[in-house]
């Protein structure tokens, strides 16, 4: 499963999303697996690397884990909870045909593949290539996951099947582990490679390959369905603006939390803090925005708040900085924050692929519109990448 590169779950708290509770010092070591593991292999990975991606000691590593095995283990099972939680909340559920839910999942992979390797690739398929042989309780943990996640595909490709009158000697159990197959052989193209334009190529493939299977046509697809449901793919159902127009962002005071680490778990905690000390900042100063700031290559992200002036009284924990500004690409997304993954995953897609020109600076989030008073299919959210 694909840990999505973008810094969007932190949109996730203005609207309430719980985050999971945990010891900090050992949610740090677990963020850290996910990207120390993935960038160096788990045999390469040392139980020093950890702690130094951690920013704990040692001694605070051993305090939770008996072992790196130990970790891993966890690392597995925490990779599962976020993953899953990820998957069953996106938007390829919602097309009426089980055939069109199926791609969408699909095209909703590809769209993850956003980022340095280590943001889009797989832990578990990272972990077992090296372990399979040697640590065998590793190795079933990684297997839960992988088939784990295979499983919630199997309601779709049978419907699918009995929609579509398809039958043959497999089963809806083992396509849905032929998806995984290929997603994980494009990791490791991915790998090979240095990017994601191969693993992105397979994935094209896949989707293909699942209309061949079931005799999807533009005619049968026309026939079998509603003009509705046949418009239901991820791009279409997803409002973000095809082309990038240019916004130049003017110089403002930002304050922020700071977290360093894997941004998916990093970021919901990072906005919890800072909600909760809004009002503090409030009783001082003018608040004239929410954004998030984030490198994704270096796994840096901050959750703030824009002010109208030089900050006043501010609580504890909380850093300033006069931010530049400059000018950015932006693409803007019309509709629930549900969609942002999928959304920031199709930004990247399309900046790539209309060669836009980049600065190395912090990509932006900026949340225009205020969910407890908008609602969520008129949410407005503008995705701005650094111009060079």
């Amino acid at each position: 499963m694909t840990v999505v590169s973008s810094a969007t779950y932190a949109t996730y708290q203005l609207v309430g999303m719980p985050t999971p509770t945990q010891h900090e010092s050992k949610r740090k070591l677990l963020d850290a697996a996910f990207y120390v593991i993935r960038s160096k292999g788990y045999s390469a990975t040392r139980v020093e690397d950890i702690c130094e991606a951690a920013g704990v000691t040692k001694g605070s590593f051993f305090h939770h884990f008996s072992s790196k095995e130990e970790l891993a283990l966890e690392a597995a099972e925490h990779w599962n909870t976020v993953t899953s939680e990820l998957f069953a909340g996106a938007s390829f559920h919602a097309p009426q045909d089980p055939l069109d839910r199926l791609l969408a999942y699909v095209d909703f992979r590809k769209a993850l593949l956003a980022g340095d390797l280590p943001n889009f690739t797989c832990l578990v398929g990272t972990m077992v290539q090296e372990v399979y042989a040697t640590w065998p309780a590793i190795r079933e943990a990684c297997e839960t996951s992988i088939f784990g996640h295979a499983a919630t595909l199997e309601p779709d490709i049978q419907a699918a099947m009995e929609k579509y009158g398809v039958h043959g000697d497999w089963t809806a159990s083992s396509l849905a582990l032929y998806t995984q197959a290929v997603l994980q052989g494009s990791f490791i193209l991915a790998k090979a490679h240095g990017g994601p334009e191969v693993a992105a190529q397979s994935v094209d493939h896949l989707h293909r390959y699942l209309e061949l299977l079931f005799g999807r046509t533009k005619t049968a697809a026309t026939n079998s369905q509603s003009q509705e449901e046949t418009a239901m793919t991820p791009t279409q159902t997803i409002r973000l603006t095809e082309m990038a127009d240019t916004k130049q962002w003017s110089a403002m005071y930002y304050v922020f939390i700071e977290r360093v680490g894997n941004i998916m778990e990093n970021a919901p905690r990072a906005w919890n803090e800072v909600h909760r000390l809004v009002p503090q900042i409030a009783q001082h100063n003018q608040i004239t925005g929410y954004m998030s700031l984030y490198k994704m290559d270096e796994g840096v992200y901050r959750a703030g708040v824009s002010l109208a002036a030089k900050p006043q009284h501010l609580p504890a924990g909380l850093r300033c900085e006069k931010y530049a500004g400059g000018k950015f690409h932006r693409y803007v997304l019309t509709g629930p924050f549900a969609h942002l993954p999928e959304a920031t995953g199709l930004a990247v897609a399309r900046a790539r692929e209309q060669h836009l020109p980049l600065r190395n600076d912090f990509n932006i989030e900026y949340y225009v519109t205020d969910p407890r008073v908008t609602p969520e299919d008129q949410l407005i959210t503008e995705i701005l990448f650094p111009a060079a």
